[in-house]
């Protein structure tokens, strides 16, 4: 049997043959989806080509990728889209496959700040009455337990923002080799720990972070897989893009060495130039109704500001300290290269040096607390289709996955938007019977989704279908939005009416972190969430505690986003396709994260409400509409009731 074939069986025969899951541990058991995308992980483990799978909830990908790589005895970093999912596969699944197939080594990689620093702790300690605070004796316990990693998000009680800011580990401030607390810190028996481990678990970040530094952040390895693949793009755009902040220049200029070390005159220039830049960025900028803005060319009090802050760099260079020990002069070196580096991001950025392949945009942060808005300024590839190629499809086998990759069957234009070549691809068919248990539910409404102040009839509209469906499913509802504004107006439309039928109302427009609202949601009697696009996905709610997922239009990118704007305009002056080959694929793929909330587990029912129109008049409906799960499809409110009608009468 060739090596292909051989890997292919020995998944296969795991999980299909007297393997891990006919023992139906933790939930796991048998799926066919599951099988074939594990032999294609296998495949691509074995011959060293990428492989591209999208697999739906409910198929086990984590179960799929992870078993292959540790049948192939290879090192493969695995790169997911966020801390929770991080989580998910280092204390859930890895454990699993611990147990039940074979030990490997495995190490969950985080950046520094989720990390405990033990010199912040121990300066923090004379000042917060360390012996009567019962949060540092909480910590004093865990320090003496070996257990304890480190981690701050796993601490077993709550830990003030504040003091997790302080306490916490920063690459500016560690001295590294040199700190006296160096054998002991956490930072580095995590890094220690990955250099011996098979699966490496890391976010896109630090992987992307790694591809820009060459390989120096994280363990070598023989392949990666890339989880929840779809935010790849975005995520390297984020990852590529530099910017500056009034704030990030302010702290770089009190810190205490380089007050110390820098003559003040310099120091006094810098703090004015600085000032006096941001004061007439805020002048020119034209924002209008957005909050974002292009910058429309070198800003010449920038280039000021550079030069100010190259002097103070000079100053540092040039006032070093003879006598110094070895920690405080890593630090020192640290200083002078955040100093460099931020000047050479200001001339990037304010300079406009690449306007060939950048988008320069100024940014308006709303401030907490009635605080002014605050500024910031980038520059945003305008594409990463290059560079992921050469940093990471052209050194190294892939596996990249997700529920939403394709579209029609394709990933031509996932290829082109990340600039994968050749590889394996695999679709997989739905995990559950949406024909049976699902109803997708598009009404023909009058208005379609408008802005501006003609918009208050959509509104109105909407609202009342929201509330009607709400009525129907008698609540257990996900109400999501594309828009805070559109939020606001159907929660002030609903909320009194709904609370006083004594339905439980939950909005991201509150102070609630998202954990503690989908806590409330889950314990909550009739509940309805009002939700923005982080409840669009990564979000597991199983059972009858969510039926009803209702989302307010097709989710286009908004209109005042200046990279998405910039694309558009490039494919425009090229006589492409913008909108059939960029704008409505990206929509496709958003909407079926969206609509992968509803079904969770085998015995889910629900309904899936897109109260968009379009979908019904446009021409690219019908594409749309078949993009998505063969659920059962009405334009009518009555079907609905129905299916609802037929859950309370068993």
């Amino acid at each position: 049997m060739d090596p292909v074939s051989q890997a292919r069986a020995v998944v296969a025969h795991d999980l299909r043959q007297g393997g891990i899951l006919d023992q139906q541990l933790d939930g796991y058991e048998e799926r066919l989806p599951q099988v074939q995308m594990a032999e294609a992980v296998a495949e691509s483990l074995t011959n060293g080509k990428h492989a591209l799978v999208e697999a739906q909830t409910g198929t086990g990908k984590s179960i799929a990728y992870l078993l292959p790589i540790v049948r192939s005895g290879k090192v493969a970093l695995v790169a997911t889209a966020n801390k929770a999912l991080q989580e998910q596969l280092y204390y859930k699944d890895i454990p699993f496959l611990q147990k039940h197939v074979q030990q490997f080594e495995a190490a969950l990689i985080k950046g520094m700040s989720n990390y405990i620093c033990l010199k912040h702790l121990d300066e923090e300690r004379p000042l917060q009455h360390y012996a009567q605070n019962p949060v540092f004796t909480h910590l004093n316990d865990l320090l003496n337990e070996e257990t304890f990693d480190g981690d701050l998000d796993m601490l077993p009680f709550a830990l003030p923002r504040d003091i997790r800011g302080r306490i916490a580990a920063d690459g500016d401030d560690c001295a590294w080799r040199e700190c006296q607390f160096y054998g002991d810190c956490y930072v580095r028996k995590m890094r220690e720990k990955a250099q011996t481990a098979q699966v490496v678990i890391v976010n896109h970040t630090l992987l992307l972070i790694d591809l820009l530094m060459e390989g120096w952040l994280l363990p070598d390895r023989d392949a990666i897989v890339i989880d929840e693949a779809h935010h790849l793009e975005d995520e390297a755009t984020r990852a590529f893009t530099a910017t500056v902040t009034p704030r990030r220049i302010e702290t770089l200029l009190g810190q205490r060495r380089l007050r110390e070390h820098c003559d003040p005159a310099y120091l006094e220039a810098a703090i004015a130039a600085n000032v006096f830049c941001w004061s007439r960025l805020d002048e020119i900028t034209r924002f209008g109704t957005r909050n974002r803005a292009p910058l429309d060319g070198p800003l010449e009090e920038g280039l000021r500001l550079a030069s100010a802050l190259d002097d103070v760099k000079r100053q540092l260079q040039s006032h070093k300290a003879e006598v110094m020990d070895k920690g405080e002069e890593a630090l020192y070196d640290k200083l002078v290269t955040r100093t460099s580096n931020l000047v050479a991001d200001i001339r990037l950025v304010l300079g406009m040096k690449d306007p060939e392949n950048r988008v320069y945009y100024v940014e308006r942060v709303p401030s907490r607390r009635g605080r002014e808005p605050s500024l910031s300024v980038s520059a945003a590839p305008l594409s990463v289709t290059e560079m992921l190629k050469e940093k990471l499809f052209d050194r190294i086998s892939v596996v990249a996955t997700s529920a939403t990759l394709a579209i029609d069957g394709s990933f031509k234009f996932y290829r082109g938007r990340v600039g994968i070549g050749e590889a394996k691809e695999l679709v997989l068919p739905p995990a559950f019977d949406y024909e049976r248990n699902a109803v997708l539910y598009v009404p023909y409404m009058k208005h379609e989704p408008t802005f501006g102040k003609e918009s208050g009839p959509y509104h109105d509209e909407l609202a009342r279908e929201m509330g009607a469906l709400v009525r129907a499913s008698h609540g257990r509802a996900f109400l999501l939005f594309t828009s805070m504004r559109t939020l606001r107006e159907v929660w002030e439309r609903l909320a009194e009416d709904l609370t006083n039928e004594g339905y439980f109302l939950l909005s991201q427009d509150s102070e609630l972190a998202r954990a503690e609202l989908l806590r409330r949601f889950k314990g909550g009697e009739r509940a309805v969430l009002f939700g923005l696009r982080s409840f669009w996905e990564g979000i597991d709610v199983q059972g009858e505690a969510l039926s009803l997922v209702a989302i307010d239009k097709l989710p286009f990118d908004p209109p005042d986003d200046p990279v998405h704007e910039a694309r558009v305009n490039r494919m425009k002056e090229a006589g492409q396709n913008w909108f059939g080959d960029y704008v409505l694929p990206l929509a496709i793929l958003r909407l079926k994260q969206g609509v992968g909330r509803l079904l969770r587990t085998r015995t889910d029912r629900g309904v899936l409400a897109i109260l968009d129109s379009r979908l019904l008049t446009k021409f690219y409906g019908k594409q749309v509409v078949h993009a998505l799960p063969p659920a059962k499809r009405t334009t009518k409110i009555e079907q609905v009731r129905a299916f609802f009608a037929e859950d309370d009468n068993e």
